[in-house]
């Protein structure tokens, strides 16, 4: 299936924290991922799970269907958001409601939904193909996604933003933004604009989640949000960024031909699909 990973575009900015150095699964042994954040142990799915108000249920032959027929659908989202809402009710049933429920959780809320799916359909051991970066050869790794690490606590629907003085209109205005915290819907609706550029990507998301600036009351259209100095529109991102955990994970592997040690990454949202 063609995919598309989802990051948003916010991250790009985030500085990343050096990970502590950790031994390289060989190949063929488990290989649990690692996140770029702190986060919580596999354990601690089944907490994160409820957050998403959803009761959820295997894959069936419907999913299966749907799968099928959109395997070269880049935007990854989309379908899973689709997974996600029609393993929410009956095989079949109509699912437009809780579709619209699955595009206003957070992104980890629904990562979250789609592990517990993948559990519930496949069993939690998942085999991965690797391609060594030195020598090419490709390396089978298996692990459990009770050692996916997840992200503890909830996501906050809203953050407010200090502006900078110079981002500031020349007249007196409050010196605070208000936005909300990016969620499933704007990923797939992100993916599905076609934005080559980040810097395009970034002014619709921030059109999306911008709520209050200066004292002005949105909702702003993209001109709006193109048009706010750049101090501003970072110092908006650096607080999307910080309020959003970062689920970029990876696993640390062990060529078992040449014995190089080598991250790989892990994306949520493509490996639970039937092969």
């Amino acid at each position: 299936m063609a995919t598309e990973r989802i990051d948003n575009p916010f991250t790009q900015r985030r500085a990343q924290a050096a990970s502590p150095p950790r031994e390289a699964a060989p190949a063929r042994e488990v290989a649990p991922p690692r996140a770029a954040a702190g986060g919580a142990s596999g354990r601690d799915l089944e907490r994160a799970l409820p957050r998403a108000e959803l009761r959820l249920r295997a894959m069936s032959g419907y999913e299966e269907e749907v799968v099928e027929s959109r395997r070269r659908d880049a935007n990854t989202a989309a379908l899973c958001n689709e997974i996600v809402a029609r393993c929410s009710v009956a095989p079949g049933a109509d699912f437009d409601a809780a579709y619209q429920r699955v595009r206003a959780m957070s992104t980890v809320d629904r990562d979250a939904a789609l592990v517990r799916i993948r559990i519930l359909s496949l069993g939690e051991v998942v085999n991965l193909d690797v391609a060594c970066p030195a020598c090419g050869h490709r390396n089978e790794v298996d692990f459990k996604l009770s050692a996916l690490p997840l992200p503890e606590g909830p996501v906050p629907a809203e953050v407010e933003i200090g502006l900078p003085d110079t981002a500031l209109p020349p007249e007196p205005a409050p010196r605070t933004a208000l936005a909300r915290t990016p969620n499933a819907g704007d990923q797939e609706d992100l993916l599905s604009a076609g934005l080559s550029s980040e810097s395009a990507r970034r002014t619709f998301l921030l059109s999306r989640v911008l709520l209050r600036y200066a004292g002005a009351e949105g909702p702003f259209d993209a001109g709006f949000v193109r048009a706010l100095p750049i101090a501003a529109r970072a110092a908006i991102e650096r607080a999307i960024e910080s309020a959003i955990p970062d689920l970029d994970l990876s696993m640390a592997v062990q060529c078992a031909a040449c014995s190089a040690e080598f991250s790989s990454p892990f994306d949520v949202t493509a490996f639970f699909l039937p092969r």
